[in-house]
């Protein structure tokens, strides 16, 4: 660790580049946490169709009499996480004050907690997801369909149109930029990416992301909201400022979260992978 004691010079500081979350939205706010660390989230199971039989003279002619049943998912919040740091009066002093504990605090929340989180909801995301392909390779000449294909097979599965979210690293989304079906294709297909950051393909929101924030093997990622749930249990953040081992501030902050994929409803999320398995 380096402390840099100013002698002469800007009393500003140079701030980093900074993302705002690209994961909050997507999640279900049904389930509560408040007070308890584990969730039980219940689906009722099908009922079977049968045969209507009106010539039966004894017994139900609606067939087969069937308890109706249900299935536990049980969701326990587990990822924990801190930080914990001091600024030293002195050295703040003698650095113009650079280090306002306020500031540091929001640093933290936005270079740090932010990205962490983002990273932490994609990777659980992705393990969780009920549709899966293997082997998936991008290039400007196959990008859309490939996206497309996978929309079909959701929609396959039930899972609706509407709130659909494509999630794609920033080297994957070049092919999607460059594809066939966008460029010199007409006004229409040109509404379909917009500057390859925020547009939709097939009706479904295109999120291109830092590629360090795709789970490893992953392509891209489709998520339909409301499939998962991200609860944040402990969310402490602080500033002491007479604290007794130091002359000067600390500040802290923790953070109790998680991420669940819903089992009813995970074929709302599918994952594509350069992996063979």
């Amino acid at each position: 660790m380096a402390i840099n004691l100013a002698k002469r010079a800007s009393d500003k500081v140079v701030e980093r580049f900074k993302l705002g979350s690209c994961t909050e939205g997507i999640f279900s706010t049904r389930y509560k946490w408040t007070g308890v660390a584990t969730v039980q989230v219940y689906s009722v199971d099908r009922l079977p169709l049968q045969d209507y039989d009106k010539a039966k003279e004894d017994g139900s002619r609606f067939g087969k009499l069937s308890e109706l049943g249900d299935t536990v998912q049980e969701l326990t919040v587990s990822d924990d996480k801190a930080f914990n740091g001091s600024i030293d009066k002195g050295n703040n002093t003698s650095q113009m004050m650079i280090k306002a504990a306020s500031s540091v605090l929001r640093r933290q929340t936005d270079e740090v907690i932010i990205p962490y989180v983002d990273k932490y909801r994609l990777k659980k995301l992705a393990e969780g997801a009920g549709l899966k392909e293997f082997s998936v390779s991008l290039t400007k000449a196959n990008a859309i369909e490939t996206i497309m294909q996978a929309g079909v097979k959701m929609s396959n599965e039930k899972v609706p149109r509407e709130g659909r979210v494509l999630y794609i690293g920033e080297s994957q989304a070049i092919n999607v930029k460059l594809a066939e079906q966008v460029v010199g294709a007409d006004r229409l297909c040109e509404d379909a990416v917009v500057n390859g950051v925020c547009g939709t393909i097939d009706g479904m929101q295109v999120r291109v992301v830092p590629d360090d924030y795709m789970p490893e093997n992953v392509v891209f990622l489709i998520v339909r909201k409301g499939c998962a749930v991200a609860p944040k249990k402990i969310e402490t953040y602080r500033i002491l400022e007479e604290h007794p081992d130091i002359d000067g501030a600390v500040v802290q902050g923790r953070l109790l979260h998680d991420c669940f994929v819903l089992e009813a409803v995970k074929s709302g999320i599918y994952v594509a992978k350069s992996t063979a398995e």
